[in-house]
């Protein structure tokens, strides 16, 4: 044995130590240094031997050792101190935040030359660093040892076959054990693994509009779906058409229609084909999807399908400044239409033709207009009406609405 490896006190006095005292130094191991907890500046964790007589654990409370004491009248007190395992390079480290509770841990486990390791275990916590919370030691996990010298890499991947696991959070630890040939054992310290929490999928329908209904009986769906941790199961995303009681009108799947989802833009894109929708009624879509860990999670919108060939019409801004601004003219159709545009003043004199017969699709649509008459001057401050006329296979329909000019 390496003598710069010992430390030999001899204290020549002659001690009583109280019963009391004496039972804490029953040659049991201790095996509580826990990087989590306490004020130790190094993770590291080393067997010891001792002899001698002792109050406490020899070397503090804290530290990973496995001991030998003798307690009572003794006219000599000899300690031996002999580092021979250490634990170092501990990954993943406690300052990283885990995506997913299957963590591979790294350990490297240092010895001195001649007394390699002979086992390694682990044992892990999911709710905590007390001793009572942590499962039973565990070998069955250890996949990779790589040996340099007098270290021994080991590598674990959790869960294991044991079924022992990580939790979401960051209450998880995991402690090592090793054993060498010379039969001293030690175990490191706990380290702390920190797992992102796994939420279920988000989903965002985008169309159609909950709030200002569809105009259109060809529906057109599209949503956006994210989930930070797993991803999304591609087959797993499902667009679910009701009516008002509830009766199903139409279910499409990404495992029957890989085409509704994009998996590197999380859209869903889908338009209906199906029966035509009724006008005035209320209908809900469900969009569901599941992430690759099996979180499910569903986005619920009711809209109603909008009555006439031209449902809503909106200018805006009103009121606009034409010599800094145009007039944005949105409007919804329920069929493609022929459309025509036109803007009237109070006394109903038509002043322009912004469009004329122009073919728009169902939906919504924009034209705009600069706030200028047929001969390019600006109009006047007040009041005018717009006018859209939509031509489709049902006959001529029309609606108006009124805008505004200020200008200065």
């Amino acid at each position: 044995m390496n003598l710069l490896k010992k430390c030999v006190l001899f204290f020549l006095l002659t001690v009583a130590v109280p019963d009391g005292w004496a039972n804490l130094s029953t040659g049991t191991s201790v095996s509580s240094f826990d990087v989590y907890s306490c004020g130790f500046s190094t993770a590291s964790s080393s067997s010891y031997r001792n002899f001698g007589l002792v109050g406490q654990a020899a070397c503090g409370a804290s530290a990973s050792a496995s001991y030998k004491n003798y307690a009572g009248f003794v006219p000599a007190f000899v300690l031996i101190l002999d580092v021979v395992i250490s634990f170092i390079d501990e990954s993943p480290s406690s300052g990283e935040w885990q995506q997913t509770t299957n963590v591979t841990c790294h350990i490297t486990v240092e010895t001195l030359e001649g007394n390699p390791v002979s086992g390694v275990k682990y044992r892990i916590a999911s709710e905590g660093a007390d001793e009572a919370v942590f499962s039973p030691w565990r070998s069955d996990a250890v996949i990779e040892t790589t040996y340099s010298g007098s270290e021994v890499r080991f590598q674990a991947a959790i869960p294991s076959a044991a079924l022992d696991s990580f939790a979401e959070g960051q209450d998880n630890f995991i402690q090592w054990r090793a054993k060498n040939s010379g039969g001293v054992e030690a175990f490191s310290g706990k380290y702390r693994v920190r797992v992102m929490a796994n939420d279920a999928p988000e989903i965002a329908i985008l169309q159609p509009d909950e709030k200002s209904g569809v105009a259109s009986d060809r529906l057109f769906v599209e949503a956006q779906l994210t989930d930070a941790c797993w991803g999304i199961d591609e087959n797993s995303v499902e667009l679910k058409l009701d009516d008002a009681n509830n009766s199903n009108i139409a279910l499409v799947t990404s495992a029957a229609n890989p085409g509704i989802y994009s998996a590197p833009s999380g859209k869903v894109s889908y338009t209906y084909a199906g029966a035509p929708l009724a006008p005035g009624a209320t209908y809900k879509l469900t969009v569901s999807a599941t992430d690759k860990n099996g979180k499910n999670s569903s986005s619920v919108l009711s809209f109603k399908l909008l009555g006439g060939a031209i449902p809503d019409i909106v200018p805006y801004p009103s009121p606009f400044d034409p010599k800094k601004e145009s007039v944005a003219i949105r409007y919804v159709l329920r069929k493609d239409s022929g459309v025509s545009i036109n803007v009237y003043d109070m006394s109903g004199r038509l002043v322009k033709e912004v469009i004329d017969n122009e073919p728009r699709k169902a939906g919504t649509c924009e034209d705009t207009w600069t706030g200028r008459n047929y001969a390019g001057e600006g109009l006047a401050n007040g009041v005018y009406f717009c006018e859209v006329v939509a031509t489709d296979d049902e006959g001529e329909h029309r609606r108006y609405s009124s805008l505004a000019i200020f200008g200065k």
